[in-house]
């Protein structure tokens, strides 16, 4: 069971924010490695995923590169984590038991029912061009000059 999302999805949010930030697309891997600081090898294999549920696209070849496959405002976190961490992401026990169940409950069951329906609604909620917006506040993830 995660209390947070796998390092794996936030790599991807940042990645996505910079290419949402990406004014001339397609945007060069490398360039979105460097961006968000994720290893161009360990995003190539999370843009794969990502291409595979529709949120970014690509193209192979010399003027190629990745895009995001519809707008920023239209992609939601909860989106990005089903692409990556698959449908029960949030089901399991919040202790970690094997054994809990609606019929045989732990002490936490109540609340982690109640509260990993909140989580899904707030990554549904909260859409990529709200992290690109946070990040441009904060002056962080700009594209290199060349993706631009």
């Amino acid at each position: 069971m995660m209390m947070a999302l796998s390092n794996t999805t936030g790599h991807a949010v940042r990645a996505l924010s910079c290419l949402a930030g990406c004014t001339n697309p397609p945007a060069n891997i490398n360039d979105v490695a460097e961006c968000a600081d994720v290893p161009k090898a360990y995003l190539a294999k999370i843009v794969k995923l990502l291409n595979d549920a529709g949120i970014v696209a690509s193209k192979r070849g010399s003027k190629g590169g990745i895009w995001l496959a519809r707008p920023a405002k239209l992609i939601s976190l909860l989106d990005i984590s089903l692409a990556l961490e698959g449908e029960d992401f949030l089901d399991g026990c919040l202790l970690g038991s094997d054994h809990c169940s609606d019929e045989r409950t732990c002490p936490t069951h109540k609340f982690w029912i109640k509260n990993r329906e909140l989580i899904r609604k707030e990554l549904e909620r909260t859409k990529l061009s709200d992290v690109l917006q946070f990040y441009q506040s904060r002056e962080e993830h700009h594209m290199p000059d060349r993706a631009r």
